[in-house]
């Protein structure tokens, strides 16, 4: 038994009938000319069936502690049956990638169930060129980006051989659930040990505020706060049904623009989705009032340093997309400066500070906001915290197989948010950068406008630094 964390379990907290708290990750397959098993379905599930022990996460289902006392504990299932996890479906035809994007919009749009392990993983069969599609909703409680990698690399092979369906399963043998009282007796028992950090964590808040406001006369660029953003069409309470699109582009050229203009990689990225943004908008005849701002996840690193295979420990900076800039260069310099500056206040802050107020904060209290402002409609009011989520991660840059069958491309993507109806992750693989997208289906029913500018919106920065 093991409890959630402050932020594992806020992503439980936040899920609503309409907000989906998953994350979606999308391996295209090459299959190759012979398979060891006669069946694609067949040998997805003895492939991911000998890999579940070196993510032991995949068997454990969240448990909640009665009344709320605290964050819910994962807890092996009883009834873990990866049958229970593994679908199938057909991609409409012709078979093309938006008739791909589109099966994947609609695996998208359920939630998970709860009683059991928060995952799940459809083969969608039907690619017009013989390829196949595993699409993984993994619940954003079990991982963040980073761990997702580390994930990933545990239960692909970097070799294409079969392997994987040889290896020994080490016999898996659960855990009973635990019972009401024991649940409560160590759910008092962890508040208990809790109490005694919230005075070093205000004295370490209180700190970190000072050095933020001492150094605010010092900034040369003015910092986008949460909240203080122009209300767009995907800023809204969120329906159910979502829209899902994905593109790749060559690193390569990411990284020649970061290089020329001397700025970062997530910075060329948060400039590229800027320009096709501003396109979206041309294209619908609207104006912003103001620069959008972006709410950008950042990992920070365990304690120890280790690789991590589950968990989050995410801190998120906001940044203006600087949409008013019209010049494609000067916006991305004026990006990083904003960005660069945002880094700074999180580290003045303390960037485990927000993570330790997660877990100091009453786990009732914690779960009745986050879920009394999801069922309000505040979010077709009050101005967002932040117009929509743009992540960057760092992927494998080898190959991976699964049974011998090569991942042509990974696409990643978090979830839409209340009040926040658009993801855009960009996740680099073996050369690629690809980006998916997943908005609220009432407020953008086609993302490929989105994904489609996003070529123009490079091709302009490689003009303006080259």
């Amino acid at each position: 038994m093991e409890r959630l964390t402050g932020q594992d379990a806020s992503f439980l907290y936040m899920e609503t009938p309409s907000v989906h708290m998953h994350t979606l990750k999308v391996a295209v397959i090459d299959l190759p000319a012979k398979i060891p098993y006669a069946d694609v379905f067949d040998l997805v599930r003895v492939s991911m069936e000998s890999k579940l022990h070196l993510v032991p996460r995949l068997r454990r289902r969240p448990v909640e502690v009665p009344g709320g006392l605290h964050h819910p504990v994962w807890v092996g299932d009883p009834n873990f049956n990866i049958g229970r996890h593994l679908y199938r479906a057909r991609i409409e035809q012709p078979g093309g990638h938006r008739e791909m994007d589109q099966a994947i919009a609609e695996i998208a749009s359920t939630q998970l169930p709860r009683d059991r392990p928060l995952w799940e993983t459809w083969l969608l069969e039907g690619l017009a060129d013989g390829g196949v599609v595993l699409v993984t909703k993994i619940h954003h409680s079990l991982a963040d980006g980073v761990a997702s990698v580390t994930m990933l690399g545990e239960v692909m092979n970097v070799e294409r051989n079969h392997d994987d369906l040889d290896a020994p399963n080490p016999t898996w043998v659960p855990e009973p659930l635990p019972s009401r009282r024991t649940l409560l007796k160590d759910a008092v028992r962890d508040q208990r040990e809790q109490l005694g950090s919230i005075g070093p964590l205000m004295r370490r808040t209180v700190k970190g505020s000072v050095n933020v406001l001492k150094n605010i006369k010092h900034r040369v660029t003015a910092v986008p706060y949460p909240f203080v953003t122009p209300r767009a069409v995907f800023n809204r309470t969120l329906s159910p049904r979502r829209s899902f699109a994905s593109t790749s582009l060559p690193l390569a050229e990411f990284k020649a623009v970061k290089n020329a203009a001397n700025a970062t990689l997530n910075d060329v990225v948060l400039a590229t989705v800027a320009g096709a943004l501003n396109q979206f908008f041309d294209e619908r005849g609207e104006h912003l009032s103001r620069p959008l701002v972006a709410s950008v996840p950042m990992a920070v690193a365990s304690p120890d340093d280790a690789p991590r295979t589950a968990g989050n420990r995410v801190a998120n900076l906001f940044t203006s997309l600087c949409n008013d800039v019209s010049d494609p260069l000067e916006r991305l310099q004026k990006i990083h400066a904003i960005t660069s500056q945002s880094k700074e206040i999180q580290q003045q802050l303390g960037m485990d500070t927000l993570l330790d107020w997660s877990e100091a904060a009453p786990a009732g209290l914690y779960r009745w906001i986050l879920r009394a402002y999801s069922h309000s409609g505040l979010s077709d009011i009050m101005p967002p915290a932040a117009n929509l989520i743009i992540s960057n991660v760092r992927g494998p840059d080898h190959p991976l197989y699964v049974a011998g069958a090569r991942l042509r491309a990974i696409y990643s993507v978090g979830p839409a948010i209340e009040g926040i109806g658009l993801n855009i992750t960009g996740w680099s693989y073996c050369g690629d950068l690809s980006f998916a997208l997943i908005a609220d289906a009432d407020a953008i029913p086609d993302p490929h406008i989105i994904t489609d500018a996003l070529r123009p919106a490079l091709d302009e920065l490689l003009r303006a630094t080259s």
